[in-house]
């Protein structure tokens, strides 16, 4: 699942310009817009407006529908925009020592500033809590892997309590959703597959369709076997 409506249209406009054999460059061309613009558009940093919407849809001879076919973490989205005053951080846990100071000036409004300019990643959860309680207000971060990839995001209360936003189980389940649906839109119009894949999810339930997926991998094996 992406975090935001414009990174999960730009991903989605990037699958179909390659699906439908287009370079960045040549669609750029046929749009009437740099390859910059292009560009910031499929990584999420732009939108396209409606009229650029248009001719995506003509030339790409997609429907719209289609374009906006994919989900999007609309909490994750009210998280990350400091909703009500709320300090939102992005830290990466590869980091060992984080400096939050700089991040607190976009909330001067705020009472006061957290008494330790440093946060220790180790040691977060206390921190936070502790900055939380000194302004008197939650304070939602998001934790990011070494690679850039969300790994889960905590909101700290004043209170002394911590609400997880989302899990890291939860952001690993949606990637895994993500591939599957991909993978399901690779099989198309192929029956036989689809009906293969609808079998093996059914035999998560049922004894007995588990025993005729078992059959079909034994069949499968044998086939491969031969080749």
């Amino acid at each position: 699942m992406h975090k935001n409506l414009k990174t999960a249209f730009g991903e989605r406009l990037k699958e179909i310009r390659k699906a439908k054999g287009f370079t960045q460059e040549r669609l750029a061309e046929v749009l009437d817009i740099s390859q910059r613009q292009l560009t910031r558009i499929e990584t999420g940093y732009n939108f396209p407006s409606v009229e650029t919407l248009e001719r995506i849809s003509l030339y790409l001879e997609t429907d719209l529908k289609d374009l906006f076919d994919f989900m999007w973490d609309k909490e994750y989205a009210v998280l990350s925009t400091g909703t009500n005053d709320r300090p939102v951080f992005e830290v990466s846990v590869n980091d060992d020592v984080i400096n939050i100071s700089d991040r607190y000036k976009k909330y001067a409004k705020l009472s006061s500033k957290p008494d330790e300019d440093y946060l220790n990643i180790e040691n977060s959860d206390k921190s936070m809590l502790k900055s939380a309680k000194n302004i008197n207000k939650p304070i939602t971060v998001i934790y990011k892997n070494p690679d850039g990839e969300l790994s889960h995001i905590k909101t700290y209360y004043p209170d002394g309590t911590i609400e997880v936003a989302m899990s890291k189980e939860q952001v690993e389940a949606d990637k895994i959703r993500k591939e599957i649906k991909q993978n399901l839109n690779k099989l198309g119009d192929d029956i036989n597959k689809l009906n293969y894949i609808k079998l093996a999810s059914e035999s998560l339930d049922s004894r007995e369709k588990l025993e005729t997926l078992k059959s079909l991998i034994k069949g499968i094996e044998i086939i491969l076997g031969s080749k």
